[in-house]
């Protein structure tokens, strides 16, 4: 699998000439299921944006880096090592790997002979496969190319979107432009809701998997990032309340102060509000120089209407100033290395639509959201002191709309701690980031990353794609 997306980008690759596994003939449904398990990413997530994003700083009194953490700070174009664990490029690998997997599952389904019976079951697999495929060029294309802009996505370059296993010894991909990427995982995306709504009684895989609530959380992510127009709007805040309802309605989501009665915290899948947990290697949480900071925490992440903030009162041990605030995810037990997160919480589903009531201007629809989270994650919550009047006191801007989206924009930051989301509302929003290095002397994203996406690998840039400019 590893190999297979690194010699599908340099043209050596006769991956068809073989079963994907050698020990398994795809000769049935079960089969399939199998391999689209095996596409479900558990090592390599996208949580080293955090490196790159406004919540890290240089710390005082450590001296400890690496170059990928370097490099992610710095917004370098090009990456001293392309395999570690948290080097954009090894994320596109395993993406492509997973995409891979996934085209052969597709493909192995169109070659069996499919019983009547198990029709609907083939229907909700191929369902399944597609919000996979779909889900994996969305978060490539905001990775590694330009933000979606309605203007000039038909020409900005984004990234192949492959929906054929490789069946030559040499193949040659282009860059899709962003606008074909969405409009391809857009199409995946639709096909996937309506085979799995037709079936609604046979899917129900675990909290491993996407389940129905994180697949409309996905598409109120997809709809509120593509922004195109009125229409994306909706139904970006269609999804999210459709998420809500599959959750099981608002009230199933616990207070922050409920995690540190379970061993399992917010990854606990029992619990109705978790999405979709991953297990990932990174050394976001490691002791490096360039961190999140208590400066940070009690300046940029303060409350401005004196709310007590659950989210940020405990924290793991840490070196100098350093601050790891806990329960944003759940060390791995045997190694710290390895982490734990929900990729799709029910909070972002209260932001999504949030968001888009703001761009809808139903700024009291807006507020209702934004009450309902502040319930869980503040002590003592006093809804009175978060008004309209007060946000718009709070973030001075030329409209309500733009002050609105700015506290929705703090509340993001905070409740996606070291999740590694912060870097996409930077970028959807063009904000700019200043960072301070060792030597005191400061370098910022506008300058050298204007676009804010990461470059290609080498490899895929060796074989004939684009590179970013």
């Amino acid at each position: 699998m590893f190999l297979s997306a690194v010699l599908c980008f340099t043209g050596c690759n006769a991956f068809l000439d073989v079963s994907p596994d050698e020990r398994m003939e795809i000769d049935n449904l079960d089969k399939v299921y199998q391999m689209i398990t095996g596409a479900y990413q558990n090592k390599y997530g996208f949580r080293f944006t955090h490196m790159s994003s406004d919540d890290v700083t240089a710390v005082k009194g450590v001296n400890r880096t690496q170059e990928t953490i370097e490099d992610l700070y710095k917004w370098s174009r090009n990456f001293q090592n392309q395999t570690h664990q948290d080097a954009p490029a090894s994320y596109w690998t395993v993406t492509y790997s997973s995409i891979a997997n996934i085209n052969h599952a597709l493909e192995a389904m169109d070659q069996l002979k499919i019983l009547p019976e198990e029709s609907a079951k083939a229907e909700v697999i191929r369902g399944e496969a597609l919000i996979i495929r779909s889900y994996s060029h969305f978060m490539l294309v905001n990775l590694f190319a330009k933000h979606y802009d309605k203007a000039t996505a038909p020409t900005d370059p984004g990234v192949p979107y492959v929906v054929k296993p490789e069946d030559k010894l040499v193949i040659r991909y282009k860059r899709a432009s962003v606008e074909e990427v969405y409009q391809l995982a857009e199409k995946d995306l639709q096909e996937g809701i309506r085979l799995l709504e037709k079936h609604p009684k046979l899917f129900n895989p675990s909290k491993y998997h996407f389940t129905f609530p994180t697949i409309y959380l996905y598409a109120s992510r997809f709809y509120t990032f593509r922004n195109r127009d009125k229409k994306d709007v909706k139904q970006a805040i269609e999804y999210a309340n459709q998420a809500i309802q599959h959750f099981g309605g608002l009230l199933v989501m616990r207070s922050w102060s409920e995690y540190s009665k379970d061993q399992e915290g917010p990854i606990d899948i029992t619990q109705n509000e978790v999405g979709l947990v991953q297990i990932s290697a990174t050394m976001v949480n490691y002791a490096f120089i360039y961190q999140l900071t208590e400066e940070i925490r009690d300046t940029e992440l303060k409350n401005p209407f004196k709310q007590n903030d659950l989210r940020l009162k405990a924290k793991y041990l840490t070196s100098g100033n350093i601050y790891t605030p806990m329960y944003f995810f759940v060390p791995e037990k045997k190694n710290t290395l390895y982490s734990a997160y929900d990729l799709f919480p029910m909070s972002e589903a209260l932001l999504n639509a949030a968001e888009g009531y703001a761009r809808e201007e139903n700024f009291d629809k807006a507020l209702d959201m934004l009450h309902a989270l502040g319930k869980k994650v503040y002590y003592n919550y006093n809804s009175s002191k978060v008004s309209r009047a007060t946000i718009q006191k709070a973030y001075p801007a030329d409209t309500e709309q733009e002050s609105m989206i700015r506290y929705i924009l703090f509340e993001r930051r905070v409740q996606f701690l070291m999740k590694g989301m912060r870097w996409f509302d930077i970028k959807r929003y063009n904000l700019d980031v200043e960072h301070l290095l060792q030597d005191g002397t400061t370098i910022r994203l506008s300058e050298i990353a204007p676009n804010k996406d990461y470059q290609i690998p080498s490899y895929a840039i060796e074989a004939g794609l684009e590179p970013n400019k």
